[in-house]
């Protein structure tokens, strides 16, 4: 992040930034090897540091840990008692601090080439289809050639639909319900999130207008599946 891309950083209260670093927070809770943002809290005449862990809004308590030896330390800090908050490893989440005017970009390795995206579905196929006990096919529908924040954004979604379907596949009157309604599954990124069966095909819009912030949990799209069954 270069410094002109700094000077458009708007001022953000403490409350607001508490709530970017939740979000940021369970982003990385999902990958496989998360980088927490580091904080340095500043509380009257003290400090606490560590990688931020959660936030509770209602019980205004922020979790920190830090790593001694390979021994966990906790700190438990209540929100009300901050003066300033010190932020660090955060660069790839300049556009939530940047108050919309700095867009997403995706890592060059976190976006897969289009051929991948293609065997990536069919793994998918190839492991629903053995827990639903049904051949489905998934299909991603896209115009022209999709850019690569289209095929970051659907990569990031064969990880929900392998969540959602695996719920599915484990619930017997979901499963029943699903096997006998639906042949194929085609989703397609838009601005909101969606699901209509016709004729075995359950078409499925996915709403990223505001990155991955917008997406549905497993539990949500579990619902907008099931409605249609």
């Amino acid at each position: 992040m270069d410094f002109k891309t700094i000077l458009q950083f708007p001022v953000l209260d403490t409350v607001e930034i508490l709530k970017i670093l939740q979000e940021i927070a369970d982003i990385e809770r999902q990958e496989e090897r998360p980088e927490m943002p580091q904080v340095t809290i500043s509380i009257f005449n003290d400090s606490a540091s560590g990688f931020f862990v959660n936030y509770d809004s209602e019980k205004n308590i922020i979790l920190l840990c830090d790593m001694y030896d390979r021994k966990a330390q906790f700190q438990y800090i209540a929100s009300s008692s901050i003066s300033s908050i010190s932020i660090r490893n955060v660069n790839k989440y300049g556009y939530l601090l940047s108050d919309g005017k700095i867009p997403f970009t995706p890592d060059e390795s976190e976006i897969p080439t289009l051929l991948q995206l293609k065997k990536d579905i069919k793994a998918l196929e190839l492991e629903i289809n053995e827990a639903i006990g049904k051949d489905i096919t998934i299909k991603y529908n896209y115009d022209g050639t999709p850019e690569d924040l289209d095929k970051f954004y659907a990569l990031k979604v064969l990880g929900l639909l392998e969540e959602t379907l695996s719920k599915i596949a484990t619930d017997k009157l979901a499963k029943e319900a699903f096997t006998a309604s639906i042949s194929e599954i085609e989703f397609t990124l838009g601005t909101e999130n969606k699901a209509t069966l016709e004729n075995g095909i359950i078409s499925i819009i996915l709403d990223t207008s505001k990155g991955l912030k917008s997406l549905p949990k497993a539990v949500k799209l579990q619902e907008h599946i099931e409605k249609n069954l």
